[in-house]
């Protein structure tokens, strides 16, 4: 018995300032004027219907090892915003070929969190965005700036380093981690000669721990590069930037609409 061809299938865009990407749920590419939205297994949740759908937020669930999501894990430590466009495209009743039948939901990812069963890409809607009131950056008493952006001003501190050998998500070192950035290499990053970056989480005894598995050949040059933990203390310890802290570390911890003002 033969099945019924797919007559509707969703397309997503991804855009950033240094790269796009074209991806589908579905078992095959489709080329749309020569644009190729590559077949990836994508699961998403359940969106509002009607006119609430545009609102709702977007989670999706990819491969860990998806292109996207290396490059969602390196605009994170950028600043470096992605847009994502959910598209709908039909079958064509006179030939097998596709058409855009509309937009479905539009908006920026927010993050992505890598687990041991994938990675999880939250995005927030264009509606909600726009319809926020005041500024978008965020009142809290560690600094909200990005590391190394314009709006930080702090210098990278880096060091190279050549790998001994990983395993999973641990790089070992020869030699173990250089001096000038040992004890401060958890939440920045480790950068290949091909300018893969790869977050780094924790200093082990013989190398450094990253966030999501990678394998790297022993020999390898890389570029190690100092984190923050945002707080006042390593912003002038580290980097010297504290006229730039972004944070209000002042903040009462007491609210007096709370706890009464006496």
């Amino acid at each position: 018995m033969s099945q019924t061809p797919l007559q509707e299938i969703e397309l997503y865009a991804f855009a950033s300032n240094s790269a796009q990407f074209h991806l589908t749920p579905h078992e095959f590419d489709v080329d749309l004027g020569g644009t190729v939205y590559v077949s990836t297994p994508i699961e998403r949740n359940e969106l509002a219907l009607g006119a609430e759908a545009a609102k709702s937020a977007l989670e999706l669930k990819l491969p860990q090892t998806c292109d996207l999501v290396r490059h969602l894990l390196a605009n994170a430590l950028t600043g470096d915003t992605t847009a994502i466009t959910l598209r709908i495209a039909r079958r064509d009743p006179w030939g097998d070929t596709w058409w855009i039948a509309g937009t479905r939901w539009m908006g920026r990812v927010l993050g992505v969190e890598v687990a041991d069963d994938g990675a999880r890409v939250r995005c927030e809607s264009a509606q909600v965005s726009l319809k926020r009131i005041g500024l978008r950056r965020l009142y809290s008493r560690t600094c909200s700036h990005v590391l190394y952006s314009a709006a930080c001003g702090a210098s990278p501190i880096s060091a190279s380093a050549i790998v001994s050998g990983s395993t999973g998500r641990s790089v070992d070192l020869d030699g173990g981690v250089p001096g000038s950035v040992s004890g401060g290499l958890a939440g920045g990053w480790l950068q290949t000669p091909e300018g893969a970056r790869h977050m780094i989480v924790s200093e082990t005894g013989s190398g450094v721990e990253l966030l999501y598995p990678a394998t790297i050949e022993p020999g390898t040059e890389v570029l190690l590069t100092a984190g923050c933990d945002h707080s006042t203390a390593t912003c002038a310890s580290r980097f010297g930037n504290l006229d730039n802290y972004g944070g209000f570390p002042a903040i009462p911890s007491k609210n007096p609409f709370s706890t009464g003002v006496f």
